[in-house]
């Protein structure tokens, strides 16, 4: 459902980036409000007559009809039930409330139409772009504060980076699936690299704050490589859109922004 011209344009996908004001939780001039209006557009444009009001494409459950009948591919869901433990949704809005309460410019990025839904097993988390606006949470991410609160971080970027492709894909037409991610996990695209070290970025970024706690910031370092990683496997690939280049750019830029901190850490140990 993204746009060709943005496929192809370096001109037009700098002219969007400029008015988003660049990646979701990687800049700070980053226009949330413009993103989801921009979202939900494409979503009527591809089925103009499902919803007389353009607030209703942003919709989680409306979202999904969208995308179920106008995605080219198909979904079989992901095994789960709504989300209403009483002591899991309290634990999500205690990690969401600290999250907020340090990243302060990030609240408008939690704020936002979703849906949680549990998972059985062992799983951590996860979503998918073709259940937009849904995350999928395990009982293991309620093990402790610190992963909550990673988990969070990790499917919330997800869902702001998948908005971003669905105004234009990350990866062109026909990208084969040979990446392997620095976890070692093969078989993925070169937007799931992206996605990835997104999320690596914005959970970095976060446990490498001012003021965070040693185990925080060993996190944090951890994740810098990770994301380093995925940084050198997207760099100057030929199968990047013009807009995924600037996702990459921008994870780049971070990567480099957390390298002082990093130095002066080693020198100090």
């Amino acid at each position: 459902m993204a746009a060709d011209s943005l496929m192809t344009s370096p001109a037009r996908a700098a002219e969007l980036w400029q008015a988003l004001g660049g990646t979701p939780f990687l800049s700070d001039t980053f226009r949330p409000r413009t993103l989801l209006s921009l979202a939900a557009a494409a979503r009527r444009r591809a089925d103009p007559s499902a919803y007389p009001t353009l607030a209703e494409y942003l919709d989680p459950a409306k979202a999904a009809d969208v995308y179920r009948r106008n995605a080219r591919c198909r979904t079989e869901g992901v095994e789960s039930v709504p989300l209403e433990d009483p002591r899991f949704v309290e634990q999500i809005t205690e990690a969401t409330e600290r999250i907020i309460t340090r990243m302060p410019q990030w609240a408008p990025l939690f704020r936002i139409p979703l849906h949680y839904r549990h998972m059985p097993g062992s799983h951590i988390s996860c979503t998918t772009a073709l259940i937009p606006q849904t995350i999928f949470l395990g009982t293991p991410a309620f093990a402790h504060d610190r992963l909550l609160e990673e988990t969070l971080l990790h499917e919330h970027a997800h869902v702001w980076l998948t908005f971003v492709s669905e105004l234009c894909d990350l990866q062109v037409d026909g990208s084969l699936t040979h990446f392997t991610l620095p976890s070692g996990t093969s078989g993925k695209s070169l937007r799931g690299v992206l996605l990835a070290g997104h999320f690596a970025a914005a959970a970095a970024r976060y446990f490498c704050r001012p003021g965070a706690d040693a185990d925080s910031r060993r996190r944090g370092t951890e994740l810098v490589g990770y994301l380093g990683g995925c940084v050198t496997t997207a760099a100057g690939h030929p199968e990047l859109t013009p807009v995924g280049a600037l996702v990459q750019a921008d994870l780049a830029a971070a990567r480099e922004l957390h390298h002082p901190s990093l130095a002066k850490e080693t020198a100090a140990s």
